[in-house]
């Protein structure tokens, strides 16, 4: 039987502190993090990743904010927000 690990690869896996968001930062904080994963599957665990996505519904809620300030936009629900951001 393998070994298994859940992973938490939550959202500030993608944006660290120090950050803005970018899409250069995010894609290198996923390869730097799946990096770290790969000797875990070499040492032959099965792995479950689960996703916090907190920084990044925090950020889309505040991008509806500003889309209502200052166009008039509707701003969305959380649970909207939340599903923009899980893919």
């Amino acid at each position: 039987m393998k070994k298994l690990s859940v992973i938490a690869f939550g959202g500030n896996a993608l944006l660290r502190g120090d950050q803005v968001g970018t899409i250069d930062e995010q894609e290198q904080n996923v390869y730097d993090t799946c990096q770290h994963l790969v000797p875990l599957i070499k040492s032959g665990y099965d792995l479950v990743i689960g996703h916090g996505n907190g920084p990044q519904v925090g950020n889309v809620l505040l991008q509806h904010e500003a889309g209502n300030q200052i166009f008039n936009l509707p701003k969305q629900p959380i649970d909207f927000c939340v599903a923009e951001t899980q893919g």
